[in-house]
């Protein structure tokens, strides 16, 4: 897609630094080129330059890159310059290429040197949005799976699925086109052999983009138990701040406390709820209720219990906990024992009913390391080298396809007709293409670059 305006920004942070680099696309490179430089840089080469003024005074010197299209970033022609990273230098650069005359030249909006590569199919939707989170990239493993994403990863298993499904429709069309000549086989069976087939790839990528949501949006840990069992003075040692309120009284957190930390690596969100107990109190009786929402919203609970309780109350707790969420769709439920230095008893994990427990101290900080091994260990366990990144949009669109599909084979077993079924895929088809941007509205495209920073 040939567009007849050059965009012109900064790709280094602003500020004084060592280097500050201007990156130029569009059909006038060349002409800034000429007039910034004197000449056309060597393609693909670093060419140390002097960068001139309108009357030929040097404004600075670098480096300069050429990329002719449409081998380049953009699919367009690029010029980079890298000089000295004054802001001053860099916005006497940017006045002089603006004030060039006869050029349609402005500023790049954000993430439009990415949207120009994407329209120019240098890159799909999802390379595109992966640039954008390893930039915002905060940990090592959403690092690992921005840049696996980057390289095509998810696309690859996107475009299997698209790939089935077109496989599939060309038959099904085929077979309305040509209805009148004989088919060589069983249709009935090809055809629910092709939804099975379909099926078992749509639930693997739905698994899979579960765990690269979970590493982008930060990992939920809801902590949770009866009063006074210590669940604020965890989240305070998690934390390594003091975080909340902690006192002997019963019910001292009656509200959701929130804590973004890291834990090797892997980001989480600890919440500290209302302790978990029967109460004439309102407010009491309110944070109660938030407990329970947080643990429905959670994907990883702990539950907090005070050990110096008799080991066979703390069984009866467990399953009497694990029996009222048994209709949750949690991912993971680890039983905390705190007030170790109490009992000074193994500080560790153990196994009681199939249950997971660790012994701990918040008070002298016993434990807490096999805790955060425990909690960084479930989650890079799943954070495997082939795993990418997932936003929300993703996994809308792969469940709204996944409910079109299971809709096609309901009403293909129903009615049997073949027309309904060539267009339930084609629609498959386009929930999907979405995602990678073969299918896309401009609103989609603004909402999505309208994120990125200037210069990317």
């Amino acid at each position: 897609m040939i567009r007849n305006d050059t965009i012109i920004a900064q790709v280094t942070c602003p500020g004084k630094s060592a280097v500050g680099i201007l990156r130029v696309s569009g059909i006038h490179a060349n002409q800034v080129a000429f007039a910034v430089l004197g000449k056309i840089p060597k393609p693909r080469f670093a060419t140390y330059s002097k960068f001139f003024d309108e009357s030929k005074k040097v404004l600075d010197e670098g480096i300069s890159l050429w990329f002719p299209a449409p081998f380049s970033l953009t699919g367009e022609d690029v010029l980079e310059l890298q000089g000295h990273g004054n802001p001053f230098i860099m916005d006497l650069l940017i006045k002089r290429i603006l004030c060039l005359k006869n050029i349609k030249i402005r500023i790049a909006q954000p993430g439009e040197f990415c949207q120009r590569a994407f329209l120019n199919g240098k890159i799909d939707l999802i390379q595109a949005e992966a640039i954008d989170d390893l930039i915002n990239s905060e940990t090592e493993s959403v690092v690992r799976a921005s840049l696996n994403s980057l390289h095509g990863n998810f696309s690859f298993y996107i475009q299997k699925i698209i790939k089935k499904l077109i496989e599939f429709r060309t038959n099904i069309e085929a077979s309305i086109d040509f209805s009148e000549e004989n088919i060589d086989f069983d249709f009935n069976i090809f055809i629910m052999s092709n939804f099975e087939k379909l099926n078992d790839k749509f639930l693997k990528i739905k698994n899979i983009v579960s765990e690269g949501s979970l590493i982008r949006e930060a990992k939920r840990i809801v902590i949770v138990g009866p009063p006074n069992a210590g669940k604020s003075s965890l989240l305070n040692v998690l934390s390594c701040r003091d975080r909340a309120i902690v006192t002997d009284l019963p019910g001292t957190t009656r509200d959701v406390l929130y804590e973004n930390i890291n834990i090797h690596g892997i980001s989480c969100e600890i919440i500290d709820t209302a302790g978990l107990r029967e109460t004439e109190d309102k407010i009491e009786k309110i944070g109660i209720q938030r407990s329970w929402e947080m643990i429905k919203n959670s994907d990883h609970v702990l539950y907090v219990m005070d050990k110096t309780i008799s080991l066979e109350d703390q069984k009866k707790t467990s399953i009497q906990f694990m029996k009222q969420i048994s209709s949750y769709n949690i991912q993971e439920v680890t039983f905390v024992l705190n007030k170790n230095d109490l009992v000074e008893d193994f500080c560790g994990i153990t196994k009681i009913e199939n249950l997971l427990f660790i012994s701990i101290s918040a008070l002298t900080g016993q434990g807490i390391d096999i805790l955060k091994k425990h909690l960084s260990n479930r989650q890079k366990d799943k954070s495997q080298e082939g795993l990418f990144i997932a936003r929300r949009r993703h996994i809308h669109q792969i469940d709204l396809s996944y409910c079109e599909l299971l809709k096609a084979q309901k009403n293909w077993l129903k009615y049997k007709n073949i027309e309904l079924l060539a267009e339930s895929l084609n629609i498959i088809n386009k929930l999907l293409g979405e995602i990678t941007g073969e299918f896309t509205s401009s609103d989609l495209l603004k909402r999505i670059f309208s994120t990125f920073c200037i210069g990317k």
